[in-house]
C-alpha cells in the first residue's frame, strides 16, 4: 500500500548523516540510487521535496551531474533543501535546473543556514586566541624547556573585522564582543545601519581598504559567488597592519591563496587561519604548508560532534514550513548564491 505522505526524494552517499536521520517524519523518504535512476522514475515522479546532503570526498561535480539527470523525473517537487550551508558546489545544478524552474514560480531552495554557525564562532575565538596569546611560542618554550616572562598580549578592545554578515559573521561577531569587549565592523556590498547586529559601524565594499586598514582581526565567511572570488587579495592584505591576522571560514575560493603566501613570508601580516581552500584537501604542494605563521585545520572548523543533529535541525525546520505552507526558513537567492 502506498503512503499517503508527502514524499521526499534524498540524494546522498552513505555515511552518518543517513544514521541519524530523525524517526517518524511526517513524510516518506525515498533513497535515490543516481545509477539507476529510470527504475524510479514512476515513483520519483510523485516526489514534492527534495534533499540533497553532501559526501565528503566526492569531486565538487558530482552532486551536480546526478541532480540534473534527476531533475527531469521531479515534475512536482516544489522544496529543494541542501544540507550545506555552501551552495557552490550545487551551481551547475542551480542554473540548469533550479533557475528555470524558479522562474516559473514552481521551485524555492533553502540550505543548513545558521546550524554551524556557533561553532565556526568558537573557532574563530580559538583562532585570534591563538595568535593573541602566542601559543606557538608557548608549546615552543615547553618542549625547549624555556622559562620565558614573555608579556602577554590582550584581546579588550581590539577591532574584529567580518568580512561577510550573514549568520556565520554575525555569530563571530557576538561572540567577539561578548567574550572579549572587541570593537565589531562589518564588510558587506552595501554599508547600512549597525543598529541591528553585533557591528559598531559597517563599510560598503567601496570603502573595504579602510576597513582593513583598521581591523586586529579579519573573519572572512563569504560564500563563494562570482562576485567573491579571491576577494581578499593582495590589495587587501596590503591594507592591513603588519600585527593584523586573517581567519578564513567560509570559501577557500574567496581569498587569493598565492598572495596571502607572500603576506605571511613577507611578514607582511602577522598570521593567518586557515580552515577552507580553494582547492580541497589542500594540495601537498602548496607552499602554505610551510608557512610558519599559519593556522591551518582541514575544513572541520564546523565538524562537531552535534554537526549532523544542527542540519537535521535546520531541515526539519523548513520541511514544518513547506508542509504548512508558510515561508520557508533559510532561503538561497539563487542569483546571488546565497
Amino acid at each position: 500500500m502506498s503512503s499517503s505522505k508527502p514524499l521526499v526524494a534524498v540524494v546522498s552517499g552513505p555515511g552518518p548523516a543517513l544514521d541519524l536521520m530523525p524517526k517518524d517524519l511526517p513524510v516518506e523518504i525515498m533513497m535515490v540510487d543516481g545509477e539507476d535512476l529510470g527504475a524510479q522514475a514512476a515513483k520519483l515522479s510523485q516526489a514534492q521535496g527534495l534533499l540533497w546532503i553532501p559526501t565528503a570526498g566526492a569531486p565538487s561535480s558530482a552532486p551536480s551531474d546526478v541532480l540534473n539527470r534527476l531533475w527531469p523525473m521531479l515534475s512536482k517537487v516544489s522544496w529543494v533543501h541542501s544540507f550545506a550551508a555552501g551552495v557552490d558546489g550545487l551551481k551547475p545544478f542551480i542554473d540548469k535546473s533550479l533557475k528555470p524552474a524558479a522562474e516559473e514560480g514552481r521551485v524555492s531552495l533553502t540550505n543548513g543556514r545558521g546550524a554551524f554557525s556557533s561553532s565556526l564562532a568558537e573557532y574563530s575565538l580559538a583562532a585570534m586566541l591563538h595568535f593573541n596569546k602566542q601559543l606557538k611560542r608557548c608549546e615552543a618554550n615547553r618542549a625547549g624547556r624555556v622559562w620565558d616572562n614573555f608579556v602577554m598580549d590582550v584581546m579588550e578592545d581590539k577591532t574584529v573585522g567580518l568580512v561577510g554578515y550573514g549568520s556565520i559573521g554575525q555569530s563571530c561577531g557576538r561572540a567577539a564582543k561578548g567574550a572579549f569587549g572587541c570593537r565589531v565592523l562589518a564588510l558587506r556590498r552595501n554599508a547600512g545601519d549597525s543598529s541591528e547586529g553585533p557591528a559598531d559601524e559597517i563599510f560598503g565594499f567601496d570603502d573595504r581598504l579602510e576597513f582593513f586598514k583598521q581591523c586586529d582581526y579579519v573573519i572572512c565567511s563569504l560564500p563563494s559567488t562570482p562576485l567573491t572570488q579571491q576577494f581578499v587579495g593582495e590589495a587587501e592584505l596590503g591594507a592591513m597592519k603588519s600585527s593584523a591576522v586573517l581567519i578564513s571560514i567560509g570559501r577557500g575560493a574567496t581569498i587569493d591563496e598565492v598572495a596571502l603566501e607572500a603576506a605571511l613570508r613577507g611578514k607582511k601580516i602577522h598570521g593567518a587561519a586557515l580552515d577552507v581552500f580553494a582547492t580541497e584537501p589542500l594540495p601537498v604542494e602548496s607552499g602554505l604548508w610551510d608557512c610558519e605563521n599559519l593556522l591551518l585545520t582541514a575544513h572541520n572548523a564546523d565538524y562537531t560532534a552535534d554537526y549532523f543533529e544542527l542540519g537535521w535541525k535546520v531541515w526539519m525546520e523548513n520541511l514544518d514550513k513547506f508542509l504548512q505552507g508558510k515561508p520557508l526558513a533559510t532561503p538561497v537567492d539563487l542569483n546571488a548564491g546565497y
